[in-house]
């Protein structure tokens, strides 16, 4: 059994006989407090609204178990960070064996892996992608892009979606076309234009001469997973080729298997000229994000000193985990994996749309990547809160909060979807029964 970790050490100046019970039901509502007065406000009351008033205690696979002892399958798979799961063996092994190698973890001199890193990355993503810079968020990925942009095309402004989100970076939140995520932080970064997802002649009609990029999400996650046309990213492709646009994908939720594919875009043909990765990349374990792009674009990239000049970028934990994050993904073909187990759930939500048309409007998604519609924000609660208490975790979305969504690690089991597909039913009659449809 592993050492309990001195969460509980002595502090200088803390009266021990003066210490609050840290036994069960005690210890978690202090945890919940202390959370609240020193970290974030307002996110525990969000758990205690969703029935989740215990904190985690440990992670495995899909699986996620409480103070109490509770055991929920994850369907959030941190917001997309865990495609491999919870504390996946493999990558933890990695990390142990990367520390005992005592490798420099950043600057001034450069490492083999950072190498290994980049020709991983060329090996998986599409088309003529080689050149790529590692960094430690995806939205620092994002802030990273439209710097690359500028030092080719200047100041001239880039074309994001409506409902689109890119990160919470200053940079990244201006590019976001949230207005709701934004407003609290305006003046943000100007130089960009927001039209509708999915609409390409919407998209045309914006460009001018001082057009200088486009940026779209293969697929809307925050906005409830909106789905693109089939045509859409093609005909995007042809349009700034004409137009001598850049074109980015931010695939920073969508990569790495989760949609069916490496890539959302594999699923339309259509290679991006920048190209911007995270979350699942790091392994679960590892904060990191990454910008590839055509080796064109990257001439001008060590001209800028600011372009680069991230301290723990392309470090070489946050590269050990990626190369082995690709190749345990290539190695058990998750992605096919997550097209079969999506295929599925999605199948059986259709079918609780058809039972249960009171509280369901539509379900959409590309692999383990879904949103159920409901009728309102309302529903959409009440039935998380019921498929919580079923051990199912899933939450809505947060631009969108009339979704509820399903992203569970591509490790999840055939039985665990499931259980999943089952609980989802249980908790739509039960609302359904109760009359809690609006």
């Amino acid at each position: 059994m592993a050492a309990e970790l001195p969460f509980t050490a002595e502090r200088p100046g803390v009266d021990t006989a003066k210490r609050p019970d840290t036994s069960g039901t005690a210890n978690d509502v202090a945890l919940f407090e202390a959370y609240a007065g020193m970290i974030n406000p307002t996110y525990p009351s969000f758990l205690s609204r969703l029935g989740l008033n215990k904190p985690a205690q440990t992670a495995e696979g899909a699986t996620i178990i409480d103070s109490d002892g509770n055991s929920y399958i994850d369907c959030v798979a941190g917001y997309g960070a865990f495609n491999l799961g919870h504390n996946h063996p493999a990558i933890i092994r990695a990390m142990t064996d990367q520390l005992c190698r005592r490798q420099l973890f950043t600057r001034p001199l450069i490492t083999e892996i950072q190498v290994r890193m980049a020709e991983s990355l060329e090996d998986v993503t599409p088309g003529e992608l080689k050149c790529s810079f590692v960094v430690n968020s995806g939205s620092e990925a994002i802030d990273s892009a439209l710097k690359l942009v500028r030092l080719h095309k200047g100041p001239g402004t880039i074309i994001t979606a409506t409902n689109s989100f890119h990160g919470h970076t200053f940079g990244a939140l201006a590019a976001s076309g949230m207005p709701s995520f934004k407003r609290a932080f305006e003046p943000l970064a100007t130089g960009f234009v927001h039209v509708p997802f999915g609409d390409i002649e919407a998209l045309e009609k914006s460009i001018h001469a001082d057009t200088a990029a486009v940026m779209i999400e293969p697929v809307q996650h925050e906005a409830g997973v909106n789905m693109p046309g089939k045509d859409y990213l093609p005909q995007l492709r042809r349009l700034c080729d004409r137009n001598n646009l850049i074109l980015i994908f931010d695939e920073i939720k969508t990569g790495f298997g989760k949609t069916g594919r490496m890539f959302a875009c594999d699923h339309f043909e259509t290679v991006p000229d920048i190209l911007v990765v995270g979350k699942s990349l790091g392994g679960g374990l590892m904060p990191i994000g990454a910008v590839v792009a055509k080796e064109h674009l990257w001439r001008k990239f060590g001209l800028s000193f600011p372009m680069s000049a991230s301290t723990f970028a392309g470090n070489a934990l946050a590269c050990r985990a990626g190369i082995e994050t690709i190749r345990l993904i290539r190695q058990h073909a998750l992605p096919e994996a997550s097209a079969k187990k999506g295929e599925f759930l999605l199948k059986q939500f259709r079918r609780c749309i058809e039972e249960f048309p009171k509280i369901l409007r539509a379900a959409n998604g590309l692999g383990l990547l879904i949103g159920v519609e409901t009728h309102s924000s309302t529903v959409a609660l009440n039935l998380a809160q019921e498929i919580i208490r079923q051990k199912v975790l899933a939450v809505p979305a947060f631009a969108n909060p009339s979704v509820l969504m399903f992203e569970p690690p591509l490790v999840v089991s055939s039985e665990q979807i499931n259980q999943v597909a089952h609980k989802f039913a249980a908790a739509c009659e039960r609302i359904n029964a109760e009359g809690r449809t609006e």
